[in-house]
């Protein structure tokens, strides 16, 4: 059977029907406008994966498409496969932008190990002033008692993250009035 005698409606009904040749038709003259768009996008430094992800959008397209609509199936395609290569753009730009963001803690971390602050007993108790009631309870049974979390959820009435909460606040202002 010669498929290039049939036009795309033809061939999506029988790659649905499960014909392994058809589908090669399709990846066969739809194989350019998953490259140029590729190029397009600027994904080259990746594009092998981009074009087995543009060929695995082909072959949703070609099982997802609805005749009865009023697009031809090459704009189908062509507009699922743009807004698959945006969603990858999307994905890439938000892992650079994590990793940028925490590669100076990273860093910072890696350099800063050996310069860690110890504030004494003194200095911390000059400063629990700033603190509210809750906050100093809190504090006496978390820094100096040395009880969990949960033990200190028990006796406070509270819960764990309200607990957490307050003493990530405990040592943000502890540390702010401790280094200024």
């Amino acid at each position: 059977m010669i498929f290039r005698n049939y036009n795309d409606y033809e061939i999506i009904d029988f790659i649905k029907q499960g014909n392994e040749e058809a589908l090669q038709l399709m990846i066969d003259k739809y194989r350019y406008l998953i490259a140029k768009k590729i190029v397009k996008f600027n994904l080259t430094e990746d594009f092998d994966d981009y074009f087995q992800e543009g060929l695995l959008v082909l072959y949703r397209s070609v099982l997802r498409y609805d005749d009865s609509r009023a697009k031809t199936f090459t704009r189908y395609f062509e507009m699922n496969l743009e807004h698959h290569l945006i969603s990858a753009i999307r994905t890439k730009s938000r892992k650079m932008k994590f990793i940028i963001e925490k590669l100076p803690m990273l860093y910072g971390d890696a350099v800063a190990e050996s310069r860690t602050e110890y504030y004494s007993e003194d200095e911390i108790k000059a400063v629990i002033h700033v603190l509210s009631e809750l906050e100093k309870r809190i504090f006496e049974r978390r820094f100096i008692q040395n009880h969990n979390v949960k033990e200190i959820a028990e006796i406070e009435a509270i819960d764990a993250k309200t607990v957490y909460n307050a003493i990530e606040r405990i040592r943000k202002k502890i540390k702010l009035h401790l280094d200024t």
